[in-house]
């Protein structure tokens, strides 16, 4: 929400200014969904809060819940109708949730369930924000009783071809008056838009980047991410470097395991070529992910062909880690919720 609705809303009518610090602690501490849950405030205040300041700027359609562990999804429909999704997950011992910056998205991966819908529209700072906000408010909904402590821009749509309104997300959920998520708890995903990324080093100095890149080879990597047409390896390498060089901040390697197409020795030793010829690589680190067995044709990856792949990286001192796989019972992988709602409505 914009909680600068709710101070001049306030404000113009002439109350207190500590009402306003019981509105925010209402929404932002005790994550009331309705105005008239806030009992703190006036009767009349509530009710003008309620006709003029929505809490979120969507409404959930579907809630998913795996069986297997700690993931929930959400189908979210926005005011103009199209619908997104957002996971809260518990991986270790804290609340992350994953966010999307777009409805659909324009980049078409090959193994990207979100990328088959095509594009629909950027969100707004606010409506991507709100997702941290409502899955707080599930969190005191089901009595779990603790914050959002991390948040990932890995849903759907790619975060940097929406860079003002994912900046203007990312500084109102670090904002005091807001979650106070830390922006070192921030992490921002791109499939390499190169030209935005340096951009990150001067607005965002303390979010984390995560760079989706799957596969070592140009035409390999073109075959299944058509970005690296405009933004091939080269530029990546030259652009990280100099990202490592002004923010000094670690950068993560996604490598998403395709089992026969991707994992083969000589991706490992190409990945590791690319990786060890960047200035700084120290401060890099890969993340392997199984390939979710819903996306495209892929099917599912065995964990042997996973840890393989990391023990060919690590031979060639490459900092590499195997991500948990979660909610694989739910469709949790980004666009999967989305694409399964629209063949029911087909159907």
């Amino acid at each position: 929400m914009d909680f600068e609705k709710v101070k001049n809303l306030i404000k113009t009518a002439g109350l207190p200014v500590y009402r306003m610090a019981q509105a925010r602690q209402a929404v932002f501490e005790k994550g009331i969904t309705d105005w008239q849950q806030a009992a703190g405030l006036p009767a009349d205040l509530r009710a003008r809060l309620e006709k003029q300041v929505k809490i979120l700027s969507f409404k959930p359609l579907q809630i998913q819940a795996s069986k297997k562990d700690l993931t929930f999804k959400a189908l979210l429909k926005l005011e103009d109708g199209k619908k997104i999704e957002s996971v809260l997950m518990k991986p270790g011992k804290t609340w992350s949730v994953c966010v999307s910056s777009q409805a659909g998205c324009p980049l078409g991966c090959a193994f990207c369930a979100t990328g088959k819908m095509g594009f629909k529209r950027n969100l707004t700072g606010e409506e991507i924000s709100d997702q941290a906000l409502f899955w707080y408010q599930y969190l005191k909904q089901e009595n779990l009783g603790e914050r959002v402590s991390n948040v990932v821009f890995m849903g759907m749509g790619e975060p940097l071809l929406n860079y003002a309104e994912v900046v203007k997300a990312v500084q109102t959920m670090s904002n005091a008056d807001f979650l106070n998520i830390g922006q070192r708890h921030i992490s921002i995903s791109t499939a390499g838009v190169a030209d935005k990324i340096l951009n990150l080093a001067a607005d965002l100095p303390q979010v984390n980047l995560a760079l989706s890149l799957h596969n070592a080879d140009d035409a390999q990597r073109s075959a299944l991410m058509p970005i690296n047409k405009k933004f091939n390896l080269e530029t990546l390498k030259t652009t990280l470097e100099e990202y490592i060089a002004r923010a000094g901040r670690e950068v993560f390697i996604e490598y998403t395991i395709i089992d026969g197409q991707n994992n083969l020795p000589a991706h490992a030793r190409k990945l590791g070529k690319w990786i060890n010829s960047i200035r700084g690589n120290y401060l890099m680190h890969v993340n392997l992910i199984a390939c979710n067995p819903a996306v495209g044709k892929a099917v599912a990856t065995p964990p042997a062909a996973v840890k393989n792949f990391a023990k060919d990286l690590a031979a060639m001192n490459i900092n590499v880690s195997v991500r948990r796989s979660m909610g694989g019972d739910i469709s949790a992988a980004c666009g999967q919720l989305a694409a399964d709602e629209n063949k029911r409505r087909k159907k």
